[in-house]
């Protein structure tokens, strides 16, 4: 195996995550519910998150759905 496959692959694993990512941000953002990539990490803001959190599955699994 050469050096570079190591690295290709890295690569387009992080370029899929980093799709991932955006693709919940959109939902996140059609459901109404503010959201932002920060790195790694998705940040979801909103009056009444937790609520909503709980109640509707469609914001539970996002990440799923994504």
């Amino acid at each position: 195996m050469t050096g570079g496959v190591p690295q290709r692959v890295a690569q387009r694993a992080e370029e899929r995550a980093a799709s991932k990512r955006d693709a919940i941000v959109r939902v996140a953002e059609g459901l109404g519910v503010g959201a932002r990539a920060e790195g790694e990490r998705i940040v979801l803001e909103g009056r009444g998150l937790l609520t909503r959190w709980l109640r509707d599955a469609r914001l539970r699994n996002i990440g799923r759905e994504a």
